[in-house]
């Protein structure tokens, strides 16, 4: 979806819901009111607020707000005062009459969605319900906006405080700036450094500092987010604005430390790029430093190779030329394709020729024998194909393959970076797929931003061959997760429980995930349309156990669902998509071959 569809879908979305809530009627829910004089009602609450936090929290202008309330003060349900603590300060609090109207909306409110949800079937309830969770939490990370500030504000002091209040609770045995290596704040301020601060609402959640040595070398410090916002996004977009004020300040390199209580920055800085390093600062209280290049991201004119446009690499091609990226595109069958025909995508005629226009190159082929076929190992054409070039792996192969190819193309003069990806189609479609990272770190570092249109996450796993090794970690999950998604089916099913009912049950869970619930809708719907293939479940878990045997690792669930995906593919299943499993556990015998 390009940027103008999005735009064009929330605006769609914004239309809906204001029409299906009766916002945009007169007299909202039957009182006599518009719903902006309700939500006012509401947001004050029992009580009371602050009319400048009320204007803060609902983005109102002063005057408009002040005219509201007067609204209000004069229907007998709001009285604006002087705040007992500051006289300062203007309070509004309700009524008696506008307690017992906020308790008739509340009602009505309840009634309306209600009604919404009522013609609709437990699963599209439980839909629904989910969609409005996610909207949320998007609206309140998109509420949320970076800038800088200076160190001696009000706001960043804030922000440090609570930052080591944080460190405080986290630590063990607590933390004392005193002991830290101190920074003054003439090194958060050009030309030095920065400071950034994360607001949502005109209160501070977040901040980052990053100060700049005179070798170049900058130091990222401080980086705090609230508690009201993880989950948001916030951490890592903070982290990526001080690469760029660093990168604006001339550092080429990041470094930094923490300390090993905070799993989930130390997990942010693995993700975003950052590799472990011998220490580089006494740092009382590092426990792990690291490191980070700042190499820009790919030209916008320079053209990228993509080969092999399957059931995952056409939509995965698709998303990056949406993106604007400049691509050359091969299929070992010619395949043409509109979206791809309206942008900068040329279509090669040979695999050379992507590799003559490209300096880098991703592959989203079906297996080892494809990888060989394409790049021409047995014949010898590789060396000649790869010199020069960096050679992305989007696919799924057997780690030590996957060593051997990129030791082959190292000492062709190339480089390699795996990157196998999971998820599916639709996940491709969405660009919400998650990319396993290995190779060289500034190799990682240099592919990474390529993959953002596809990717809603990229990680960082280590060496060679340590993505591939992951996607099979996760592959285990993943075949486990849908064999036995099958087998409750087919289990209930034969009990007389509608599958229906099932699907609703499990959607409602704390056991739902997006594969869980798109399956499940997939067996409930006997839509067998492929997204993820039988043959290629099968194929992961042969290549798990074969990993698995390599190394002497018991795989019982592993063994189990590989006989089970051989089961459907021998009985013909093996086109359809992998919740075709669930015809294994049939016992009648396979149709004659």
């Amino acid at each position: 979806m390009t940027s103008r569809d999005q735009t064009a879908t929330v605006r769609l979305f914004n239309r809906t819901v204001t029409e299906r809530l009766g916002a945009l009627e007169e007299h909202y829910l039957a009182r006599g009111r518009s719903l902006g004089l309700d939500r006012l009602l509401w947001e004050i609450g029992p009580d009371g607020l602050d009319v400048r936090t009320l204007r803060v929290r609902l983005g109102l202008d002063s005057g408009y707000l002040s005219r509201q309330l007067r609204t209000l003060e004069d229907e007998g349900l709001v009285e604006v005062s002087a705040s007992p603590g500051d006289r300062r300060v203007r309070r509004a609090t309700l009524t008696a009459r506008g307690l017992a109207e906020r308790d008739v909306l509340d009602e009505r409110s309840d009634e309306l969605v209600e009604s919404i949800l009522a013609p609709l079937t437990p699963r599209q309830r439980a839909e629904l319900t989910d969609a409005a969770s996610t909207v949320q939490r998007l609206f309140a990370a998109s509420a949320v906006s970076i800038g800088p500030a200076d160190p001696a504000q009000p706001r960043a002091r804030e922000a440090v405080a609570a930052y080591h209040s944080t460190l405080e609770q986290r630590f063990e045995g607590g933390f004392d700036p005193g002991r830290s290596a101190p920074t003054r704040d003439e090194a958060f301020r050009p030309p030095r450094g920065r400071f950034l601060t994360a607001t949502s609402h005109d209160e501070v959640v977040g901040c980052v500092g990053v100060t700049v040595a005179p070798d170049g070398a900058a130091r990222l410090r401080r980086l705090w987010v609230s508690s009201a916002v993880r989950g948001l996004g916030v951490g890592r977009r903070l982290v990526h604005a001080a690469e760029e004020a660093a990168a604006g300040l001339g550092a080429r390199l990041v470094r930094l430390e923490t300390n090993r209580a905070l799993t989930e920055a130390v997990g942010l800085y693995r993700s975003a790029g950052y590799h472990e390093v011998a220490p580089f600062d006494d740092e009382p209280y590092a426990h792990h430093w690291f490191e980070k290049q700042l190499v820009g991201d790919p030209a916008p004119s320079e053209r990228v190779g993509f080969v092999g446009l399957g059931i995952m690499g056409l939509p995965m091609a698709r998303r990056l030329a949406a993106s604007g990226l400049p691509l050359t595109v091969w299929n070992r069958t010619p395949k043409e394709d509109r979206e791809l025909s309206l942008a900068d995508v040329r279509d090669a005629r040979e695999v050379a020729e992507v590799f003559a226009q490209c300096r880098t190159v991703l592959l989203m082929l079906r297996d080892e024998t494809a990888v060989d076929d394409v790049l021409g190992r047995a014949d010898g054409r590789l060396a000649t194909l790869v010199a020069g070039h960096t050679v992305v792996n989007l696919s799924t192969l057997a780690p030590g393959y996957s060593a051997g190819l990129a030791e082959e193309v190292e000492q062709a003069g190339g480089r390699y970076v795996e990157a196998p990806v999971s998820g599916s189609r639709r996940p491709a479609e969405e660009g919400t797929l998650v990319a396993m990272l290995a190779g060289a770190p500034t190799d990682v570092q240099r592919v990474a931003p390529l993959l953002a249109p596809m990717c809603a996450e990229s990680v960082s796993c280590g060496p060679v061959p340590s993505g591939t090794t992951t996607k099979l970690a996760v592959n285990v999950f993943l075949l486990a997760l849908v064999t036995g998604l099958g087998e409750a089916f087919h289990f209930a099913r034969r009990c007389g429980v509608d599958g229906e009912v099932l699907r609703s049950i499990l959607d409602s869970g704390q056991m739902a995930s997006p594969i869980s619930k798109l399956k499940a809708a997939k067996l409930v719907a006997d839509d067998f349309d492929a997204q993820a293939a039988v043959t290629d479940a099968h194929r992961n878990a042969a290549l798990i156990l074969r990993e698995a045997a390599d190394r002497e690792l018991r795989t019982p669930l592993s063994s189990a669902c590989e006989a089970l995906y051989a089961e459907a593919v021998r009985r013909g299943h093996g086109s359809q998509d992998m919740v075709a499993v669930v015809h294994a556990f049939d016992t009648s015998p396979p149709p004659p071959v």
